[in-house]
């Protein structure tokens, strides 16, 4: 499968065919095109163009690959659900007096295989996943540049690896290194020719993530970027930390995170440089963002904080902050504040704390659009804080938790907590700093932990709402279009 790689490439020639394919109509259409079946599993779909037509250049290559990109624009993944809907479910927001109801069904935990919003999800990932298939298993059979085909089969396998990421943390158990083998996963796709298969297990799922994942880093070349909105060796390194740390393999998460912390090309900012990363979606924080462009954009994942359509009109949120959230900050110091709350007027007669994340970035027109940023450097270092703290070595986390809070809490002391509270203070921070960017759900998830909203002012509906450690719908539903066209297909329990 693998490409020789060479030592030098022509980023000048990459960065122009970025800025003239990026976002074209025909990726859209491609992509469209492929998801015209809502069972991605049938057999190759009617409508579908052979692969013969679809995958004959270098041209078509990267074409394919912006099409799975195009998919992550959209609300069906960090567009909207995997980056602020998955922590709206949790206690971190309530419904606003007066909201709409938009995601309703999800923060009310009414999930069921019909479910529209877990049915997108699916086939959005499916689609995507359709794409990359194509490219890594035809590649061979073109001609072109070698390194530059080099690149688009590594960016693929690491397209590969991060859709089927999403997808078996929602629909299957959390890693548990006891009961992967048997535990039901999600079918792990690499090859489009296919028949109605069955789910793989938990862990044949990661043994796959982790392959693809690897072979991708041996693919990418070292310093090849573009305004970080494309997959490169240290994305790749950052999300096998990730994944490592799901696993608990704590050195795999050490080993990959540190790549990252002392790489020269990212640094952690602070201040007015930490406040600006979010408006304008630029700084040396940022690993991997979505990237949205001012005239072809997909979803605004900061609409329902603040659902605004001009400067005119008092925001009429759909969700709000929990106050236990808001008061976690010190208001006077800690710079996550300014960047991620505001307190204003609302067009329903209250005022109060609105989420503030996605300030809407001025070269767009749309209320709520940022550019996602599903990897920063703050990421690498909570990964490495939390390994370190379950290795029990409380020094090394202590470093690196002090490290990343002193570049947002002004004068802050170094952390000299250990044993348990040490583990729960680096949570917490998990908490503050990566709240509403789609890791809060999966953290809960992953170490086994529930919720309960706590009613508070200027609300609706379902605040009450408590969920267990150990309830169903943290696993969820394969979708109704997938259970009619494949007989093979399990449901989750529950369901």
């Amino acid at each position: 499968m693998k490409r020789r790689i060479k030592e030098s490439f022509n980023q000048q020639k990459f960065k122009t065919m970025f800025r003239k394919l990026i976002y074209n109509s025909s990726i859209l259409l491609l992509l469209l095109t492929m998801a015209a079946c809502e069972d991605f599993f049938d057999k190759t779909p009617h409508d579908s163009t052979s692969k013969e037509d679809i995958l004959t250049s270098e041209k078509d290559a990267q074409t394919l690959l912006y099409g799975m990109y195009s998919g992550f624009m959209s609300s069906a993944s960090y567009g909207t659900y995997l980056s602020t809907t998955l922590d709206i479910m949790t206690d971190a927001s309530l419904a606003s007096a007066g909201f709409t109801n938009q995601m309703g069904d999800l923060y009310a935990w009414k999930i069921n295989p019909g479910t529209s919003e877990v049915g997108s999800v699916w086939a959005n990932h499916y689609a995507s996943i359709y794409n990359t298939n194509y490219i890594i298993n035809n590649i061979e059979s073109i001609e072109g540049d070698e390194e530059n085909l080099d690149r688009i089969l590594g960016e693929a396998l690491a397209g590969r690896a991060l859709l089927h990421y999403n997808l078996v943390r929602l629909f299957a158990r959390a890693y548990n290194s006891e009961t992967a083998a048997s535990d039901l996963g999600v079918p792990y796709i690499k090859n489009n020719v296919i028949d109605s298969p069955k789910r793989n297990t938990v862990a044949e799922v990661y043994k796959n993530i982790v392959s693809d994942l690897e072979d991708a880093e041996v693919l990418l070349g070292d310093n090849i970027y573009y305004d970080n909105v494309i997959f490169t060796k240290d994305y790749v390194r950052g999300l096998l930390a990730r994944v490592f740390l799901e696993m608990k393999n704590y050195d795999g998460a050490i080993a990959y995170s540190t790549y990252l912390i002392d790489s020269e090309s990212y640094a952690l900012t602070e201040g007015i440089s930490f406040i600006n990363m979010w408006l304008n979606d630029t700084g040396s924080e940022i690993i991997w963002k979505v990237g949205y462009t001012p005239t072809d954009y997909g979803a605004a994942p900061g609409y329902n904080f603040y659902n605004r359509n001009n400067a005119n009109v008092l925001p009429m949120p759909d969700y709000i902050p929990a106050e236990w959230w808001v008061n976690s900050f010190n208001p006077s110091i800690d710079v996550r504040y300014t960047a991620y709350l505001n307190y204003t007027q609302t067009g329903f007669g209250w005022e109060g704390h609105l989420i503030y994340k996605y300030p809407t970035n001025p070269a767009y027109t749309s209320q709520g659009v940022n550019m996602p940023k599903p990897m920063r450097l703050a990421e690498m270092y909570l990964i490495r804080a939390e390994a370190h703290a379950f290795k029990d070595d409380d020094t090394a986390a202590q470093d690196d938790i002090s490290a990343l809070l002193e570049k947002r809490i002004i004068n802050h002391n170094r952390v000299t907590l250990t044993g348990d509270e040490l583990k729960e203070f680096i949570l917490d921070e998990r908490k503050r700093e990566l709240m509403f960017e789609g890791f809060y759900w999966f953290d809960l998830k992953r170490h086994n932990k529930g919720f309960e909203r706590v009613p508070q002012a200027n609300t609706s509906t379902a605040n009450d709402l408590m969920i267990t450690a150990d309830d169903y719908r943290w696993q969820w539903p394969i979708p109704t279009a997938e259970l009619n066209g494949n007989e093979n297909i399990r449901q989750n329990d529950g369901y």
